[in-house]
Formats: structure tokens, sequence, C-alpha cells
């Protein structure tokens, strides 16, 4: 077999083609391969058949298909670090993945890779992986205590970036209930910053010195979610360690415990911990007795809660016993003041100080942004500007909206105003004269929407900067001065 080393980006690029794709595909294990920017270059077809994916995933980003994204690839990618830890994609499908950084020979990251095993291995390994992992996050969690203490490293309100009346109400008031033991419950869009600011909360809060154990309910197995919040002794069941495991209450004990998340809880397990709440009792899987831990609650959900009471999927006296303390996080679309201070951040984030400073963004690529919905809030901000980054020529420092991905474009065009009703072509019109009113009404629509901004409204309409005067001409869009050119 041919040697190839798998030390460089374009390295990783080609590996489809590779001699080691062959022996990955014989693999009954999980394989996949990303970039350093979170994108799919390679997938073995186990990979592809334990989480249902598509076939054309290559070049698309981890977090259009796992909810678990943020926990696991891209955690990898930030700290260079190995994770481990649940996979959850947005289909329900379910794996426990290890995920390794690729650095090169001077320490940079080109790339992360994934062994995934499915669950369809059997109760008993399974819950003996994850014992091993629970095992590793608490001795993880143990030294990263302790280099917060020293280091700080734990976010601050501080750290949230943004300096609209939005943003600054949310760090005024986060601030004041930060001070209180009371639990306290974010509300917000997927992407707007949950855990940013759970951490600021409890940086500011009185526990600041004490542990903050974070728990994705989402991305919990539900046949091992009581051990794991709660811990179990040994023997608890098949597989069980000997010596038992702490839960994440108990981890917390004097601390803080963040629930993301925690409208996915189904309604058993709701019951559980609404008994935690009110007792501040743990009830280990096998212990003879109950515990006490002393906890500061943070629950978020990007979920509306009443309406899940509504719909009986979660319980109403659970509901009241959260909602004490509310605090909602603005999506991205209000606070677009913010945008500038943001993009300067992840610019700098992804380029590095000294690239940084040379790269601008013009004023068209931020009128592009503010037409935009941001439905990805701040998350979708991020990996915007990671895509018109790659795509920035070596010699270039000025972002464009010709930098962007198609799909910022597809999405601009379908937040476009549909027609009134009273607008719509009377009956009378033929084909004709009803396609080209409708036309019309496109490009009104999409040059008001860029206010008149051809090359935007262009791409927004998908189609030449030529092509768009020429329809202008057409319907005589022009003004008398454009038309003399």
């Amino acid at each position: 077999m041919p040697q190839h080393k798998l030390n460089t980006p374009s390295a990783l690029e080609s590996l489809a083609e590779s001699d080691y794709a062959r022996v990955f595909e014989l693999l009954h294990t999980g394989i996949a391969v990303m970039s350093a920017t979170g994108m799919f270059l390679y997938c073995n077809q186990a990979f592809l058949d334990m989480f249902n994916l598509p076939s054309d995933i290559r070049g698309r980003h981890v977090s259009e298909f796992f909810l678990t994204g943020e926990q696991g690839v891209m955690a990898t990618i930030h700290t260079r670090k190995p994770t481990f830890c649940s996979s959850l994609t947005t289909t329900n499908a379910q794996g426990i993945s290890f995920r390794y950084p690729l650095l090169d020979d001077k320490g940079k990251l080109f790339g992360v890779i994934i062994e995934s095993i499915s669950p369809s291995i059997g109760r008993e390994r399974m819950e003996k992986l994850l014992d091993t992992i629970h095992d590793l996050e608490e001795k993880s969690n143990y030294f990263e205590q302790k280099a917060r203490k020293k280091t700080g490293s734990l976010y601050t309100f501080e750290s949230i970036i943004g300096e609209s009346p939005a943003t600054m109400a949310l760090k005024d008031k986060g601030r004041r209930f930060a001070k209180s033991e009371e639990p306290i419950l974010l509300l917000g869009e997927s992407g707007t910053g949950k855990e940013l600011v759970a951490q600021a909360l409890h940086s500011a809060s009185l526990r600041a010195d004490k542990p903050f154990v974070t728990v994705n309910c989402a991305a919990l197995p539900h046949d091992l979610m009581e051990a794991e919040l709660f811990g179990y002794e040994g023997g608890a069941f098949t597989g069980a360690k000997s010596g038992g495991s702490k839960g994440k209450f108990e981890l917390a004990d004097k601390g803080t415990i963040f629930l993301d998340e925690i409208g996915e809880l189904p309604l058993a397990m709701q019951a559980k911990l609404l008994r935690v709440l009110e007792s501040g009792e743990i009830q280990k899987l096998a212990h003879k007795g109950h515990l006490h831990s002393d906890f500061r609650l943070i629950a978020a959900t990007n979920r509306n809660l009443e309406q899940c009471v509504e719909e009986g999927t979660f319980r109403e006296d659970l509901y009241h016993r959260l909602n004490i303390l509310e605090l909602t996080i603005p999506p991205l679309r209000e606070r677009l003041s913010d945008i500038p201070l943001l993009a300067r951040h992840f610019i700098e984030l992804h380029a590095g100080p000294r690239r940084a400073r040379e790269v601008q963004i013009s004023n068209e690529l931020y009128r592009a942004f503010g037409l935009y919905p941001w439905h990805g809030n701040i998350r979708e901000l991020k990996n915007v500007l990671t895509y018109a980054l790659f795509c920035l020529e070596e010699d270039g420092n000025v972002l464009l909206t010709r930098h962007l991905p198609e799909r910022f474009f597809r999405e601009l065009r379908n937040e476009q105003p549909e027609p009134k009703q009273e607008e719509l072509p009377p009956d009378n019109l033929n084909m004709n004269e009803a396609s080209a009113q409708a036309e019309r009404k496109a490009l009104l629509a999409a040059l008001s929407g860029t206010k008149y901004n051809k090359s935007l409204a262009a791409r927004v309409l998908g189609i030449s900067r030529n092509k768009l005067y020429k329809k202008m001409r057409e319907f005589d869009l022009l003004s008398p001065s454009a038309r003399n050119n």
C-alpha cells in the first residue's frame, strides 16, 4: 500500500480517494474526518448509516446535522483537546463519539477525526463506555475547576460582546439575578449564547469559586439519564462499576448546575427533578437513604414551556418551580447594532490578531447583514464569517457579499415579503401579463429591501448585475440619468 501522510488540510481533502478510505470502509466503527472549521471532509458508510446521514454530506457543517456539535467537534476545534460524549442528530439518531484533534508539526490544528459507536453494540458495552467517559469527565472537571480558580477562564458578563440596549439590559438584569440563590430560567432561540450567559451568572454569583457543572439534557441517553444525573452505587445494574459513580447533581454540590435544553427531559425524569429541587435530596440508584446537595440551578431552553405545559409534555408544577427568575436572551435580529463588534471578534478568533487587523468588512456586507433574519443567531453569524474568511483571496483584505455562502442569499430571498391578497393579479390578466407583473413586484421588493444596492439585489434575486439592469430598464425602474448611460 502506498504511504500517505495525513498531516495537511489538502491531504485530508483528498482522503476519500486515498488508501485510508478503503480501510475505513471495512470497519463497523463510524469514522468521520472534519476540517478545522467543522466541515465534513469524509465519512465511512458505517458513520452515515449509524446517524442516518445523507451521502452528500461532504462540505457541509456539523451544525446542520448534530445537536451536540458545539459540545463535540467545535469544542475539540476550539480547545484542541479530545472530547468524549454522546452524539445526537437532528433526527434523534444517537451514538457515543470520540473526537481527536489533528495537529501539524507546529501544533496548528488542521482537522478533527471522529470515532463513533452505535447503541446497537449493546446496553452493557454502552454502559461501560459511559462509565469510562464519566470517569474522564470527573477528572477533567476537577482540573478545570482548579485552572478556573487560577485563570478565571469561565465567561463573565464582560465576556458578552455588545453595547446595544437589548444586550446592556440583559447584562444588567443578569448581574442582579446572579446574587440570588433562586433558580434562573434562560429563554432564547438556538445560537443566542445561553451557556455563555449561564457561565456569566455563575461567575457573578456567591458560588463563583465552586464547581460549574453543565448537562445537555438533549444529549443524555434516556435509559441512562437517571444514573448520569443522580449517580449510582456499585452493583446497581449489570456492568455498573464496583465503586459506583457520582451524578451531576452531586458533583455540583456548593456550586451551580446548568441544565441546558431542559425542555427535552422526559416526563418521568421531570418528576424526579422536581423532588430534587424541592428537597435538595438525591436518590442514587441502589443507595439506601438520600444524599444532600447544595446547588444553584440554572436551566435553559429554546422551547415555549408554557405551550409544552398545555400540550402535556412538560409538568406545570416543575415549570412554576423553575420560572422564578426568567431571563430572556434577545435574538441577533433585535441587537443588530452589536454585529460590528461581534464580527470583529469572530474575525480575530479565526484569522488571528495580526491578520484580523488587515481584514475589513465592506458597507455592502454590513447592509446585507442588516437585512438577514439570522435564524441561527450568533452561531450563524460566526459560521457565515468563517465561510467568508476562507473565501477571501490570499491578497484580499475586504469582505464583500460575493464571499458569503449561497445559503445566505437563499435565506434572504425567502425573507422577501409575499404580495398582499389585494395586490395579486386580477383574473382577466393573461399568463404573460400576470408573469410580468409578478416579476416587476419581485424586482421592486429586492431593490427596496436592499435599499437599491444593485449588487446585493442581484444576489438576492439569483441573477447577474447585468441582467438586473436589463430587467430594470424593461420595467422602467431606472432613473432618467441611468437610462442615458
